[in-house]
């Protein structure tokens, strides 16, 4: 009888990567709009826009590169102990963690910053090669989820797989807070990112077993894209994962604005601080959902979640724009609040469905093309973010709002209108 093999060693990598997926959003912010006397760039928050843009930029590249080596990954025979998967994440993770700390200049600083031209295009170059690799590894990691996960251990796998998920996340949002108070140095600060992505996927690549699968000819013969869209459920997960995760990402990279426009929280240490109370809320949620979420029924959890949240976020606007009328840190605090227990389940349920959906032996294929969906709403949604950041600097995020909440209203329709899993 086939038995699980250990969960933890699978998903510690996913500490290490949502550790880099973190900075990227928040702590870059910082890095951007930080005096040059302190390691910062000296971007004016206006200029943060090429951070919104950056995030797309490598959210478009996500699109091609996760489907190139989802198909590479399932077509590959196996390389000796390291199978299909593993390879992968034994090549791409140190190449993604090195990329990733050149985001912050750590050569040649003075000639590639004397202008804000120079500095956005080595940047642009930088991410682009950052987001090949991170694709590269982390395609082949995800097809290998479902490939160990038994059937009655999905929910399970995906609970723990977002609980180290945002332990990663804590952790990356309170430890450039916590350096930063003794050493100013951002090269420093990502090289510690890069060493724990590393040491976390070796974890992975030499303690998990693939299963002995030599690609079918199939596979060769049909193009995986059309075989996988024409899987009505998985279609019709991915659309609504379409408008759900557009407002996911678009809250999560409009966090530093936030907590600036709201409480006034202007440096990483006083950012740190929101974002910890943030991320405690959501662990209470978070254990909350993974305790009932099978009694409760994860689509059924997942849609009224969604359509709560659709309500919630365009009481942002009111919020900015009356915050003169009363006490504005109390109020944001109810606001993060009641945002968290909607974002909550995003955390949890999404991987455990579409692990219900997804086939034998095209595991990374699928989610390939889940990344696909996955990068161009959060790509869109970034992209849109970026011109408005222009236009309307800290107030961006509250210009939006309403329309996230739309965009949810969609995806909650969409879950509760077609049936994704066995109820």
């Amino acid at each position: 009888m086939e038995r699980q093999q250990n969960m933890i060693l699978y998903a510690i990598t996913n500490l290490g990567i949502f550790l880099i997926y973190s900075f990227p959003p928040t702590y870059l912010f910082h890095f951007f709009t930080g005096s040059v006397s302190e390691g910062g760039l000296g971007f004016n928050i206006a200029q943060d826009f090429i951070r919104y843009l950056l995030i797309s930029i490598g959210l478009f590249v996500g699109i091609f590169s996760s489907t190139l080596f989802g198909i590479l990954s399932d077509k590959t025979k196996p390389v000796g102990f390291f199978g299909r998967r593993r390879i992968y994440i034994l090549i791409f993770s140190p190449l993604t963690a090195f990329t990733f700390v050149l985001l912050t200049f750590p050569f040649f600083r003075e000639a590639l910053t004397i202008n804000f031209e120079t500095a956005v295009i080595y940047l642009i170059v930088v991410y682009i090669f950052y987001s090949i690799f991170l694709n590269a590894f982390n395609t082949p990691y995800m097809g290998l989820m479902a490939e160990i996960t038994l059937p009655e251990n999905r929910l399970k796998m995906s609970g723990l797989w977002n609980l180290i998920g945002g332990l990663g996340t804590v952790i990356g949002l309170v430890l450039p807070a916590l350096i930063s108070i003794f050493i100013k140095n951002w090269v420093f600060i990502t090289s510690i990112y890069a060493i724990v992505l590393v040491i976390t996927s070796m974890i992975t690549v030499f303690t998990i077993r693939e299963p002995r699968i030599i690609p079918q000819d199939s596979i060769k013969e049909k193009l995986p894209f059309r075989e996988i869209i024409k899987n009505k459920k998985f279609l019709n997960y991915e659309i609504a994962q379409f408008f759900w995760n557009l407002a996911f990402n678009l809250v999560l990279a409009s966090l530093p604005a936030v907590a600036a426009a709201i409480f006034g929280f202007e440096t990483s240490q006083e950012f740190g601080v929101i974002a910890v109370i943030l991320l405690m809320v959501i662990g209470a949620f978070f254990i909350m959902y993974l305790k009932f979420g099978e009694k409760w029924g994860r689509q059924r959890t997942l849609t009224i979640a969604i359509f709560y949240l659709a309500i919630i976020f365009p009481i942002g606007s009111i919020l900015y724009f009356t915050k003169d009328l009363g006490n504005i840190f109390l109020q944001g605090m109810i606001f993060v609040v009641a945002l968290s227990a909607g974002l909550a389940a995003i955390f949890v349920f999404p991987m455990s469905i579409l692990m219900e959906i997804i086939q034998k032996n095209q595991e990374a294929s699928y989610m390939g093309i889940n990344t696909i969906f996955m990068n161009t709403s959060g790509a869109i949604g970034t992209l849109i973010m970026s011109i408005i950041t222009y236009i309307y600097a800290e107030n961006a995020f509250f210009v939006v709002c309403p329309i996230l909440g739309g965009f949810l209203f969609i995806s909650g329709f969409i879950l509760k209108k077609y049936s994704l899993i066995e109820k």
